[in-house]
């Protein structure tokens, strides 16, 4: 590979850059393991095959609107192309909204994670976050996720959600699912990569 030195006064690092190839000489790199994008109503969307033995930890992008006003918004994990609905889920998530009272939603020992509630039907106005994934994979540690979303509910207060996932055992899983609590989703563009330490 061929090198070119470049002066410190000759790059101005206010421009836009684009490259190939993988970043280093930084702590960690991401490298992606899938995605799933859809605009077509389904009963639930299934990200397979993105959690691996290569990676311990993960980072994931999510967008997931439903398709009646009211729904809730659930996370499940999968092995093999099969979900989890065993009733091991533990979540927790704190809001702030635009009309001034905070408020929490969670759930324990149920057969989902609970990603926002009482939500508005409309594609744009999906729920739209990110959340790190640790030990998916691991039949040593249990599976946990810190999620950071934002909100928009049928009644228009705009909630900014952050909590936790818990998975109370050490299954492993290789992929997850975002679902409505009732009817179908609308949208979904999910998004993974590979912590690679």
């Amino acid at each position: 590979m061929s090198k070119t030195k470049v002066d410190s006064t000759g790059i101005d690092l206010s421009d836009n850059f684009a490259f190939t190839g993988t970043v280093s000489g930084t702590p960690s790199t991401f490298v992606k393991t899938g995605a799933l994008t859809s605009t077509t109503d389904a009963g639930s969307y299934s990200l397979d095959s993105c959690f691996s033995a290569t990676y311990l930890n993960y980072f994931v992008t999510f967008k997931f609107a439903v398709a009646a006003d009211g729904s809730e918004g659930y996370l499940r994990f999968r092995t093999g192309g099969s979900t989890n609905s065993a009733s091991k889920y533990m979540s927790y998530n704190h809001y702030g909204q635009n009309s001034g009272n905070p408020g929490y939603s969670q759930n324990n020992s149920s057969d989902h994670a609970k990603l926002g509630y009482d939500l508005e039907a409309t594609d744009t106005k999906a729920i739209q976050g990110f959340m790190y994934v640790f030990s998916p994979y691991s039949t040593t540690y249990l599976t946990n996720a810190t999620t950071h979303f934002n909100a928009i509910t049928q009644g228009g207060n705009r909630r900014f959600y952050i909590g936790g996932v818990q998975f109370d055992d050490t299954t492993s899983f290789d992929g997850f699912q975002l679902t409505p609590n009732t009817g179908n989703g609308s949208l979904v563009d999910l998004h993974c990569w590979g912590r690679q330490e």
